[in-house]
C-alpha cells in the first residue's frame, strides 16, 4: 500500500492525525489519490507547477506536502515559504499544515501572503538601498504604503509641477510604471485617465522624466504603492546580487499556491530567485485566473513554467462537484482536459436555467432558495454569485457608483452597509469606508497607511486606532436621525456634524473637522437616492461577486446575469456581466469572461442555477437556448 512507510519516513501517522484518522481508522494516505501522492512524495529540489482543477483538495495537499517536508528539513537557519495572496487562504493552509504537523509553524519557516513575505524579507530591509530613504530619527527604514485613492494633504508635496489636462496635476500615488507595457499606469480618479495619460505621454516626451523624477521623489521620502514596491524589489534582486543570493538561501524552496494570481512582476521576482539557486513549486489552475484588471495574464505563467522547465503535475479528480456541474464547466471553457467527478450526484436536476423579464431578479432568487429547500440542501453554504458589484448593490439597493471621493458620502456608506450588509465582505466595506472618513475628517493633515491597516495614522499605535474607529462608530450608531436615509444631504450632514461633536467622538478630534462640501446640487437631493433605500432585499442566501467566491465549496449556487448586454460605460458582453459571453465562442479561444465563468460554475457541489434575462423586446432565441442546453441546462421560467 502506497502508506505503509509513511510513518517511518515522515514521523507523521495516525497518532499525530487522530482526528483526521478516526473515521476511517487508517492513515490519511490511504485516503489520498495517486495523483496527490505523487505530489507529496514529489522532490522539493526541483522546479513543479501542479496543474490542479477545481475541488481537487489541493489546499489538504499543500498542508500535508508542507508538514512533511517542515518535519524533515534539517536546516536550522534557512526554510521554506508557503505562500498564497489573500489572508483567508493564508488561514486555511496554516490550519491544514498545523493539523498534520502537530505544531504551530515557527522559524525558519514561513507561511503567509506574498505581500507579507516580500515586504517583511526584501522591502522593509533592503528597499532603502535603491531608494534613497533614510529615517534620521527611528533608524526605520521601512517602506509607508499609500492607497492610490489617498487624498490626504501631505501628498499635495507630490505632484507634478505642470497640469496633466483633465488630470490636473498628478499626484505621485495615482501612477505606478508597469514593467511588462513599459509605461506609467493611471490609477487615479479619472474614468478615462489611462488614456489622457498615454496621449500626453505620446506627445510630450518630457512628460515621462517629470513623472519619474516624481516618483523618485516619492520612494526617497519613504513612500511607495504596492505595484512600487513590486517594481522596485525587482530592481533591488537584479541590482543587489548578493542580496538575491541571499534570500533564495534564507528560502530555498518556494511554494506559491493560487498561482494563477501572479502577477507578471512577481513572476520575474521568482525567476531572479530560482537563477539563484531557489526552487519554486507552483499550484493552481491557470483556466481560474481572473484579475485581468490587474494585468493578470495566464500566458505570463504559462511563460514561466516553460522558462523555468518546471515539471508539470496534474490533480485531476474534482472532489466537490458532481458530474453534471463538472461537465458543465468544461463546457464554458470548450475544455478538453480528463476531469473526473468523485462527488455523488444527489438531485435528477443538478442544471437549470430560470428565464426572468426585466424587474423579476427578486423572483429568481425566490425560486433558487425554493429549490434550496426543496432539494434539503444548506442555505446557510449557498450563495447568488454576480460578476461585480454593480449587480450585488442593485439587487440590495444599494446604489454605489464610482466617483471622487466625498468625506460625507463614506460615513453615509459606513452606515448604509452597517445596517443593511449581511456578509463579511459587507461588514468589511462598512469598516473601510467608516475609517477613510474618520481619516479625511479628523486626521487629514497626517501622513497614513493604506486600506489593509484601514487608513491608520502613522502616529497612532494600531489598538489606539481601533479605539478610534469604534468611538465614533458608537456616536453615529446612537443618532436615530442618521438611520434616517429618506433625510436630504443638507440635513443628514447637520445630523452627522452633531454626532461627531459628541463627547464619545470629539475627543478624537485633533482641531477643526474637516467634513468637506456636499457634491454639487446634492443639498435637496434624499440620501437614499444616492447611498441605497436602506430597505434590504430579504434574501436568505447571501451575494458574493465572483472574485470574493474565490475557493469556497458551496452545496448550490445561482450565477446572475446581468440584464442589459452593456451598461453605464462598460462592456458586460465582454466583462463577463451578461451570459452571452459565458461561454467560449467560435473561436475556441477561452477569455477572461469565460474564466469568470467557470470560476461562478465551479463553486457548487450539487445545484447550479443560471439567472437568463429574456426581454420581452428581444426574447432568448433558439441558438441561444440549444446553447443552455447543450451545457447540460434544463431551460424553465420564473413563474
Amino acid at each position: 500500500m502506497w502508506f505503509c512507510d509513511i510513518p517511518q519516513t515522515t514521523g507523521i501517522c495516525n497518532g499525530v492525525l487522530a482526528n483526521k484518522s478516526k473515521e476511517t481508522n487508517k492513515c490519511i494516505f490511504d485516503c489520498l489519490s495517486e495523483e496527490q501522492i505523487d505530489y507529496i512524495y514529489s522532490d522539493i529540489k526541483s522546479n513543479v507547477y501542479l496543474n490542479a482543477c477545481p475541488g481537487s483538495g489541493k489546499t489538504e495537499v499543500i498542508g500535508l506536502k508542507g508538514a512533511i517536508e517542515i518535519k524533515k528539513w534539517d536546516e536550522p537557519n534557512s526554510g521554506i515559504a508557503i505562500l498564497t495572496f489573500t489572508n483567508s487562504a493564508e488561514d486555511e493552509i496554516r490550519s491544514r499544515t498545523v493539523e498534520y504537523l502537530g505544531h504551530q509553524i515557527d522559524y525558519p519557516h514561513f507561511i503567509g501572503t506574498f505581500t507579507s513575505w516580500l515586504h517583511g524579507y526584501v522591502a522593509n530591509p533592503f528597499l532603502s538601498l535603491v531608494t534613497g530613504y533614510k529615517n534620521k530619527e527611528t533608524f526605520d527604514n521601512s517602506i509607508k504604503l499609500i492607497d492610490s485613492k489617498c487624498t490626504s494633504d501631505f501628498l499635495f508635496s507630490f505632484e507634478t509641477k505642470y497640469k496633466y489636462h483633465s488630470l490636473g496635476n498628478i499626484k505621485a500615488n495615482e501612477i505606478y510604471f508597469d514593467l511588462k507595457s513599459k509605461k506609467y499606469m493611471y490609477c487615479g480618479f479619472e474614468s478615462n485617465g489611462q488614456s489622457v495619460l498615454d496621449g500626453l505621454l505620446s506627445q510630450d516626451k518630457w512628460r515621462e522624466e517629470e513623472l519619474s523624477a516624481l516618483k523618485s521623489k516619492f520612494w526617497k521620502a519613504g513612500f511607495a504603492l504596492y505595484e512600487d514596491v513590486e517594481y522596485l524589489s525587482l530592481n533591488l534582486l537584479i541590482k543587489e546580487e548578493n542580496i538575491a543570493t541571499y534570500i533564495a538561501k534564507r528560502f530555498p524552496v518556494i511554494f506559491i499556491d493560487e498561482c494563477q494570481d501572479l502577477s507578471f512582476v512577481e513572476l520575474q521576482i521568482l525567476k531572479c530567485l530560482n537563477s539563484h539557486g531557489c526552487n519554486i513549486h507552483i499550484i493552481g489552475d491557470l483556466d481560474q485566473s481572473i484579475y485581468g484588471f490587474r494585468n493578470i495574464d495566464p500566458s505570463d505563467t504559462n511563460a514561466f513554467v516553460s522558462e523555468l522547465s518546471m515539471d508539470e503535475m496534474r490533480l485531476s479528480q474534482n472532489h466537490r462537484s458532481c458530474s453534471p456541474i463538472v461537465e458543465s464547466s468544461m463546457f464554458v471553457l470548450n475544455k478538453k482536459d480528463k476531469i473526473t467527478s468523485t462527488q455523488s450526484q444527489k438531485l435528477d436536476r443538478p442544471l437549470i436555467a430560470i428565464l426572468y423579464k426585466k424587474g423579476e431578479e427578486s423572483k429568481v432568487v425566490s425560486k433558487f432558495e425554493y429549490l434550496v429547500d426543496v432539494y434539503g440542501l444548506n442555505k446557510n453554504n449557498s450563495r447568488i454569485i454576480v460578476r461585480n458589484n454593480n449587480l450585488r448593490n442593485k439587487m440590495y439597493g444599494s446604489k454605489d457608483v464610482i466617483k471622487s471621493i466625498n468625506t460625507i458620502e463614506e460615513f453615509a456608506k459606513a452606515l448604509y452597509w452597517h445596517y443593511n450588509g449581511c456578509s463579511v465582505e459587507d461588514f468589511q466595506r462598512s469598516t473601510q469606508s467608516l475609517a477613510r472618513a474618520i481619516q479625511r475628517s479628523f486626521f487629514s493633515e497626517s501622513e497614513h497607511q493604506n486600506i489593509t491597516y484601514l487608513y491608520k495614522p502613522v502616529e497612532m499605535e494600531s489598538s489606539e486606532w481601533r479605539r478610534c474607529i469604534n468611538d465614533i462608530k458608537n456616536a453615529l450608531v446612537s443618532s436615530t436621525e442618521l438611520n434616517n436615509f429618506d433625510l436630504t444631504w443638507e440635513n443628514w450632514k447637520k445630523a452627522l456634524q452633531k454626532a461627531l461633536t459628541s463627547d464619545c467622538a470629539s475627543k478624537w478630534n485633533q482641531g477643526t473637522l474637516k467634513l468637506g462640501k456636499l457634491r454639487n446640487n446634492c443639498t435637496k437631493k434624499k440620501v437614499q437616492i444616492d447611498i441605497g433605500s436602506g430597505r434590504q432585499a430579504e434574501f436568505n442566501c447571501a451575494i458574493e461577486t465572483i472574485h470574493s467566491c474565490k475557493g469556497m465549496s458551496l452545496d448550490a449556487v445561482l450565477f446572475m446575469s446581468t440584464y442589459h448586454k452593456s451598461s453605464s460605460g462598460e462592456n458586460s458582453q465582454n466583462n463577463g456581466s451578461h451570459w452571452h459571453s459565458w461561454f467560449v465562442d467560435d473561436s475556441g479561444i477561452a477569455r477572461e469572461s469565460n474564466r469568470l465563468a467557470y470560476v461562478a460554475f465551479s463553486r457548487a457541489k450539487h445545484l447550479l442555477v443560471l439567472g437568463i434575462p429574456n426581454p420581452q423586446t428581444s426574447p432568448i432565441d433558439e441558438e441561444h437556448k440549444q446553447l443552455l442546453i447543450d451545457a447540460g441546462f434544463e431551460i424553465i421560467s420564473v413563474s
